[in-house]
């Protein structure tokens, strides 16, 4: 059974030889018309029966070409070798047909002169030079056919393959964000069971909460920014509930943008950085402002606090550097990520951008 991407190589040199059989049905009907050819030869031979040997010819020889260069990709010989034998087999075939071409006519009566070896071999060196040419077209078709299928298979399988590490590489840093999280916020839980725990109590049932929405998402790499503002907010309770009137977050959305696709859980590690760091004996009571827009085809975030300003190069704990590491995973080069201060040295500012998607 012949394979699909062979049908498709047949279809192609079909194509090609159709093309060559036209151009030389009219140049011989020119001819005939003007006198300058073909004077013994009716019309019925020249356009049926000379026709149909050439086709049957033309076939066997296609499918000559195509096991023959199939056979020499297998073997990988070089480019000198492949050009060398193709050259002989071209003449080989080109005397082999043209005597197979001769006979057939020969026996159709079309032939004249005496049928001897001689006049064979002087009729197919005759033609040898035209068969040269299709020969080689058509090894060239099939070849750039065969290596273009094979570049292209590479190519599906590279991409394949950059996916999936980018997945596996994704998950790797999500899952190493998930304990540097939960190892934070059991050890806040643990400090409050002893000033209070019915907060403690309240603070866990919070965290069992978040704990469900985060199991909830299971393998997803990106998910609806309606659903991270969610988990978001049960993170920002969490929060509020220990830090009481001293922590105050604001989440500001624009409109009609619930439904844009960015990475899960990409908001909590800069909101915990903005509390972590943004507390100092000058600053007890701390404002975040978190705001989510459009600007032009991204998705701009600002995280923005009243808190400690920075002092030399930022340093990125686990967190931000897994949130930096899964943008560039995730969007390579076309995402913005930068901390910096405010002006005046009031607070902080985080902004993120990333394409849009829905």
């Amino acid at each position: 059974m012949i394979k699909s991407i062979e049908k498709k190589l047949i279809k192609i040199l079909l194509s090609f030889y159709s093309v060559y059989f036209f151009i030389n049905l009219l140049q011989r009907v020119y001819l005939k018309t003007n006198g300058f050819g073909f004077r013994k030869m009716s019309w019925t031979e020249l356009l049926f029966e000379n026709t149909i040997i050439e086709i049957v010819n033309t076939i066997f020889l296609m499918l000559i070409i195509i096991h023959f260069s199939k056979w020499m990709i297998r073997l990988k010989f070089n480019l000198s070798k492949l050009i060398a034998i193709h050259t002989v087999v071209s003449i080989v075939t080109g005397i082999l047909f043209s005597f197979f071409y001769i006979f057939i006519q020969y026996l159709a009566g079309n032939i004249s002169y005496e049928l001897s070896l001689s006049n064979l071999f002087t009729s197919s060196v005759r033609y040898l030079n035209t068969h040269f040419l299709i020969y080689f077209t058509s090894v060239f078709i099939i070849y750039t056919y065969f290596y273009s299928e094979k570049s292209l298979s590479i190519e599906v399988q590279k991409a394949n393959i950059e996916k999936q590490l980018a997945q596996v590489k994704v998950n790797i840093l999500k899952y190493q964000l998930h304990p540097h999280f939960f190892f934070n916020t059991l050890n806040s839980i643990s400090s409050l069971i002893d000033t209070d725990a019915k907060l403690a109590q309240n603070t866990l049932v919070d965290f069992s909460d978040f704990l469900r929405d985060i199991l909830f998402l299971k393998d997803s790499n990106l998910l609806p920014l309606s659903v991270e503002v969610k988990i978001l907010k049960r993170y920002i309770d969490i929060m509020a509930i220990r830090f009481s009137d001293h922590l105050q977050v604001a989440i500001h959305l624009e409109d009609n943008l619930e439904d844009i696709l960015i990475p899960s859980l990409i908001l909590q590690p800069i909101v915990e950085n903005s509390i972590k760091h943004g507390y100092s004996y000058e600053s007890t009571d701390l404002k975040i402002d978190i705001d989510i827009s459009k600007l032009d085809s991204n998705l701009q975030i600002e995280v923005i606090n009243n808190g400690e300003p920075l002092v030399g190069d930022v340093k990125y704990g686990t967190g931000l550097k897994n949130t930096v590491d899964r943008l560039k995973t995730l969007y390579e080069n076309d995402y913005y990520f930068t901390i910096k201060n405010r002006q005046n040295d009031i607070g902080v500012i985080t902004k993120i951008t990333i394409p849009i998607e829905s």
